[in-house]
């Protein structure tokens, strides 16, 4: 057996079966009609698209329905638009392609592969390519789309998929990857040169439980066998994991809170709280700043989904590397977090009083990005009429210098540790969040120190936090809470569950050494 491909993992899980390979798009047709012939020939398409999603949603639960309602939105924007198009005399694929060409969320590929379905009268559906196929399956396909997920059979265990950039394809925007975890089906992204090796036919192992995942192509019977057990014992570890960190960690003093980037998150049940939403995130697809109903009405939806549990939602997080297109910094300036936000007066009122609504109705903070100044945290409270706590994120090394000041002014800490082990070891954010290196967590150590002295609660929402080993060194320190991604909630609950405070702090002694 050859060594296995190194892929990008976007949903968890081992699956072992036989390649299902789904051609790309169809061949366009050779002749060209009439304008009026090709106008009724894209009418038909659209029409046939829209039937189809509605089709489609009809069969599924409620939740999973809602997400392809903003496929029939776009189909009937883009529909006037391109045949009119048509009419000036342009060919129906290539509009369709063109319109479509950006690509900014998988539903508009959905919508793509609907509408060329559509004009070349032929059925592409994968229930097409999987009659007659028995056994377990792994689906591979260069052009992923929602639809494709939502129709997947259960014999259908695992799924390869092509992606350019495999990272942005397995953010928490990816509707195709949230029906895929809602099935438990194993996803992963590969290179498209990855992906055209793999033949219909072939026998696959995938193992996404690790990062990177793996993916063997006509492994041998003993390592099908061996995935097998990696299977049955992963399945079985999740299941006892799950079970076992319902209760809170009173013995420790310490909440364990999760992250939250979508409306399309799972939120445990019951969780503790929501530590962090990254309410740029929510809104990240938006071509215009969201109106203060679209974000009052997300904060109620994450607020009934946590039921009751305290949450904390942080102001758009934009600039530096993480632009957003109706967050701009000013020409020539650099500025990020709350300094940008306070240069957007109005986007940053509006988000605050969804926000004071939201709060009306349920256990609700708001948090500051990217504090560099107490002053910065005044003019926000005073912004919210002191209708709310308000709390700021520690995330350089600049604001651990001023913590005292800093922490004066709010109602809680929050740090961010990526960004300061990023900046404190000079490495990127993915590498050295994890580097556990003593110069931040001395920082961290003043931070909590000036912060308890104020009789303040501090958390850390980075990815120290999420990993077992962090969360144990973060509570020796005396983090009051950690804030985690979904799926490692109950990994670290697991890992602090048998320690106790004093094991915790000799961790910390013993990494500050």
């Amino acid at each position: 057996m050859s060594a296995p491909e190194l892929v990008q993992p976007a949903v968890e899980g081992v699956a072992v079966g036989a390649a299902v390979v789904w051609a790309g798009d169809p061949t366009p047709r050779a002749r060209v009609g009439s304008a009026v012939e090709e106008h009724a020939r894209l009418a038909r398409a659209l029409a046939r698209a829209s039937r189809g999603v509605r089709d489609l949603a009809r069969q599924l639960p409620p939740g999973e329905a809602e997400l392809f309602e903003p496929e029939i939105t776009i189909l009937g924007e883009l529909g006037p638009e391109m045949l009119a198009r048509v009419d000036a005399g342009e060919r129906p694929e290539d509009v369709v392609i063109s319109a479509t060409s950006g690509l900014t969320t998988d539903l508009l590929d959905d919508a793509r592969a609907r509408l060329l379905d559509g004009l070349a009268h032929a059925e592409r559906s994968v229930e097409s390519i999987l009659e007659g196929r028995e056994g377990d399956l792994l689906l591979v396909t260069e052009a992923l789309t929602p639809s494709v997920v939502a129709s997947l059979p259960a014999h259908v265990v695992g799924i390869v998929a092509a992606a350019e950039n495999v990272e942005s394809s397995v953010s928490g925007t990816s509707h195709a990857a949230i029906l895929a975890r809602a099935r438990d089906i194993p996803l992963a992204f590969a290179l498209p040169a990855v992906v055209r090796s793999i033949h219909d036919g072939d026998a696959l192992v995938l193992d996404a439980t690790t990062s990177p995942a793996h993916l063997w192509r006509t492994p041998p019977p003993d390592a099908v066998a061996a995935a097998r057990s990696r299977h049955d014992s992963w399945t079985q570890r999740r299941s006892e994991e799950e079970a076992a960190v319902a209760a809170p960690l009173a013995h420790l003093d310490v909440k364990v809170h999760v992250n939250i980037g979508s409306l399309l998150d799972r939120v445990p049940a019951p969780v503790e709280g929501v530590g962090l939403v990254r309410t740029e995130l929510l809104f990240s697809d938006h071509e215009s700043p969201p109106s203060e109903s679209e974000q009052f009405g997300a904060l109620r939806a994450l607020a009934a989904r946590a039921g009751g549990a305290p949450m904390t939602v942080r102001l758009f997080d934009a600039g530096g590397d993480k632009p957003l297109g109706w967050l701009p910094a000013p020409a020539g300036l650099e500025a990020r977090g709350v300094t940008l936000l306070l240069l957007h007066p109005a986007i940053v009122e509006r988000q605050l009083r969804a926000i004071v609504r939201a709060s009306r109705q349920a256990d609700v903070r708001v948090m500051l990005p990217f504090v560099t100044l107490a002053s910065q945290v005044a003019q926000i409270r005073a912004r919210t009429g002191g209708a709310l706590p308000v709390g700021a994120m520690v995330e350089t090394q600049h604001a651990v210098d001023g913590i005292d000041e800093i922490a004066a002014a709010s109602d809680f800490i929050s740090i961010g540790t990526n960004d300061l082990s990023a900046e404190v070891t000079g490495r990127r954010r993915a590498t050295s969040a994890l580097s556990f290196d003593a110069r931040v967590l001395h920082m961290i150590e003043r931070v909590v120190v000036a912060a308890h002295a104020r009789k303040l609660e501090v958390s850390v929402c980075g990815e120290m936090a999420g990993d077992p080993h962090g969360a144990r060194l973060l509570v020796g320190l005396g983090i009051d809470t950690l804030s985690v991604a979904t799926g490692r909630l109950a990994k670290v609950k697991l890992a602090l569950r048998d320690v106790t405070v004093e094991d915790c702090r000799r961790v910390a002694r013993e990494t500050l050494r």
